[in-house]
């Protein structure tokens, strides 16, 4: 009796690869129960369960030309469900971290950005105040103007390696006289 089952299916099977919708149909009905309730089991959404049913039923008709009569046609189908299963609950993951980083979006203060930022600010002042005049104006240049070293070198009259010392003396004072600063100071800084 189990060679009656198969060889109608592999006979199904054939006539869809050939485009038969009415062979489509019938392995459609044979399947879709059992599926659907795989799908509600592993999902435990009804409507989620409905798409994916349709998904993988119109994946199998686009790759009906590659079907392979001779292989199990259920596990063909558990296996594309299964994939479009996986890509759901990625999907889902990522909505739920894109919603959580959009609540703490919500939650930031561009008030509180500002008066940071003016903190930051004085802090750096006072931390730039301690550098030698020359180390100063190097680092204002290139780190807060954006000046590169060729501007900054026919500007001074200084060449790019005695630049490249400075900005490394200030960089090293700055670093101990704000350890213990603000977390924001830094990005400021490293911006």
């Amino acid at each position: 009796m189990k060679a009656d089952i198969i060889l109608p299916e592999k006979e199904l099977i054939n006539r869809v690869k050939s485009g038969d919708q009415d062979a489509f149909e019938v392995l459609y009905k044979s399947y879709s129960r059992k599926l659907t309730y795989r799908l509600l089991y592993l999902l435990k959404s009804e409507e989620l369960a409905k798409d994916i049913l349709q998904d993988v039923f119109l994946k199998v008709w686009e790759v009906r030309d590659r079907l392979d009569p001779e292989l199990s046609f259920g596990a063909f189908l558990y296996t594309i469900a299964s994939n479009f299963c996986k890509k759901s609950f990625r999907k889902a993951l990522l909505d739920q971290a894109y919603h959580r980083h959009n609540a703490f979006e919500e939650a930031y203060s561009p008030i509180e950005w500002q008066l940071d930022k003016k903190d930051a600010k004085s802090i750096l002042e006072s931390a730039l105040q301690k550098l030698t005049p020359r180390q100063k104006e190097v680092f204002t240049l290139h780190k807060i103007e954006g000046h590169s070293y060729s501007e900054i070198s026919e500007q001074l009259g200084i060449s790019p390696n005695t630049i490249n010392q400075l900005l490394q003396q200030a960089n090293k004072q700055l670093k101990a006289g704000l350890i213990g600063q603000s977390l924001l100071l830094a990005a400021i800084l490293l911006s």
